[in-house]
């Protein structure tokens, strides 16, 4: 039996927003928030990324486990458990696409335990990045080793100097409604729609920022979510395809194919999916990518 020793952390309990985004910006690189701790846990474990040296809990923060509507719009709490989200009376009537992803995440005992905001912003599952013994350029090395190296389940568009991809299943559904996320920090408060958090290299949170809300201006008049995954019982996602028609139009979103959420009007998403640059052992995404696209849309 191999032992798992974790290095020592001072543990924060902030009480409010404006606490806990002030002892995030003030330990700076060595601290890092905790909500659910299904992804940090992971981290501390393995340490294939500098383990914090203080872990801010943003549990006992009131009111950001609530899921409410507020002039037509949908407000999640990013510390709303995702078993809570799925269960929400709702999300299951007038947002079944929000409750059927969640179901397609992780187990019961993480939907149990895992929040939304973590969801959003967990690590990428690329097994350079981690693994210790690799320091690519995610981690701050001189290349990424996808391309040379085994790539199965790396990106097939928008790869610049990274070809992980992005984790989330939530990720796709909100690009798809519409949605953007209240971002919250030592500098105050901002509003980033949800197709532009992602960046190449992680997400557009700055130091200390962390997410607060969750907001879904309207409901949709139609809206489905497909994942592809290897294991039947529970996997990341090969590839996932979310479309939603609002008031606005019709968009797609593309989840497990790029370092961002790929998404635009079907025409469009089908467009990027035609023009992909597959590595040398994931070409098989495309088709996937296609179907998964084709029966959203149906």
């Amino acid at each position: 039996m191999s032992l798992v020793f974790m290095n020592r952390f001072s543990h924060y309990d902030a009480k409010t927003v404006q606490e806990a985004t002030s002892l995030l910006n003030q330990y700076g690189d060595k601290a890092r928030p905790i909500a659910g701790g299904t992804a940090l846990l992971d981290i501390l474990k393995r340490k294939y990324i500098p383990v914090p040296d203080v872990v801010v809990n943003l549990k006992n923060i009131p009111g950001l486990d609530e899921i409410k509507e507020d002039g037509g719009a949908l407000k999640i709490g990013a510390l709303t458990k995702l078993a809570d989200l799925a269960a929400s009376s709702v999300v299951q009537s007038k947002y079944k696409i929000i409750a059927d992803a969640v179901a397609k995440i992780s187990t019961p005992q993480l939907r149990n335990m895992g929040t939304v905001g973590g969801n959003l912003c967990q690590q990428v599952r690329c097994w350079y990045y981690r693994k210790t013994d690799f320091f690519c350029y995610r981690k701050g090395g001189p290349i990424c080793y996808q391309p040379g190296g085994d790539n199965r389940y790396g990106a097939i568009m928008e790869q610049k100097v990274c070809n992980a991809v992005v984790a989330s299943d939530l990720a796709p559904v909100f690009t798809a409604l519409n949605a953007s996320l209240t971002v919250e920090g030592p500098s105050g408060s901002r509003e980033v729609p949800m197709k532009d958090f992602y960046v190449t290299l992680g997400n557009v949170l700055k130091p200390g920022e962390i997410i607060t809300w969750v907001t879904i201006p309207e409901a949709p008049s139609k809206a489905s979510f497909e994942k592809f995954k290897v294991r039947k019982s529970w996997d990341f996602a090969v590839a996932s395809a979310a479309v939603a028609t609002t008031s606005t139009g019709t968009v797609a979103a593309l989840g497990g194919v790029a370092p961002v959420i790929v998404s635009g009007t079907p025409d469009q998403v089908s467009a990027a999916i035609g023009n992909a640059t597959p590595l040398s052992m994931n070409k098989y995404k495309i088709q996937i990518a296609k179907t998964l696209l084709s029966n959203a849309m149906a």
